[in-house]
């Protein structure tokens, strides 16, 4: 996107800023969301993968009269920038989070750009609007949910679109971290993510032997959810249980820095953006 662009985040800020806040409002989620930023500086995750398709998609519902967009969920300000760049500032855009975090993060981003949100400090296994909102984001939601809650989480968001509403879901499908694999990872990602950090210059927001034991326990708890979905199909599954038809799949395109591609690729990982309504 063009450095001229409206809603344009500062990543190096936004890893100082979400360090400071995180520590004041998180619990365990604190690794998560600390570290959020600096994965994403370093494309040690996908981030906000599929943002084309997903301004695209938004870009075609807003025009077919959506006006209330619900962002279910977000680990700080990647995917409300998304949002904000794809439609008109008059739409109403409402943040929803369990955690302070990344609902502060997301203020801040909007005062910044003088962009009107709502957030709403709400665990999904409780949201109950009804017929509230025209387009419901979920991006890379499910693995953070119970496999026995997800049925139920997306059925409450299915609950808060108006009839003609859409849900908007990304999820990845991959195999698990198990075997010979899970000490070639434990082993890979704090040193590779660290070397990718000092290689830019990043300032750590804390003594480099915290962060990086930071860096080790969030591995260990990202590798518990990899593998959430074996096959695509298993999400589908998910989809229309919770009631909705499925109008679109397509195939994200990985962007992640080659260290953690290499790896990526030994779990057979591939993301996906569906674009579903409600039967």
């Amino acid at each position: 996107m063009s450095g001229d662009s409206l809603y344009v985040e500062d990543l190096r800020q936004l890893a100082a800023d979400a360090a400071d806040v995180a520590r004041r409002h998180c619990g365990s989620c604190q690794n998560m969301h600390l570290l959020w930023p600096y994965l994403r500086l370093t494309r040690a995750t996908d981030g906000c993968s599929g943002a084309d398709l997903i301004q695209a998609a938004l870009k075609r519902l807003v025009a077919e009269g959506g006006r209330r967009i619900l962002i279910a969920g977000a680990a700080d300000t990647g995917v409300l920038a998304v949002v904000a760049q794809a439609v008109a500032p008059e739409n109403a855009i409402v943040v929803l989070d369990r955690c302070e975090t990344p609902l502060e993060l997301c203020r801040r981003f909007a005062r910044h750009w003088s962009l009107s949100i709502d957030t709403r400090r709400v665990d999904l296994l409780d949201f109950a609007a009804e017929s509230e909102f025209d387009v419901a984001l979920a991006h890379s939601l499910l693995q953070f949910i119970a496999p026995e809650h997800r049925v139920d989480v997306l059925s409450r968001l299915r609950r808060s679109l108006r009839p003609n509403g859409r849900l908007i879901i990304t999820f990845r499908r991959s195999a698990r971290i198990e075997g010979s694999l899970l000490p070639e990872y434990r082993e890979s990602y704090p040193k590779n993510l660290l070397e990718r950090l000092d290689d830019m210059n990043i300032v750590l927001p804390e003594p480099r032997a915290v962060f990086l034991r930071r860096v080790e326990a969030y591995s260990e708890e990202r590798a518990l959810r990899e593998g959430a979905h074996r096959d695509r199909a298993d999400v589908e599954q998910l989809i229309k249980a919770a009631g909705f038809l499925i109008e679109s799949i397509t195939a994200i395109e990985s962007t992640i820095s080659t260290p953690f591609k290499k790896f990526a690729d030994k779990l057979s990982k591939q993301r996906f953006l569906a674009v579903a309504k409600p039967a």
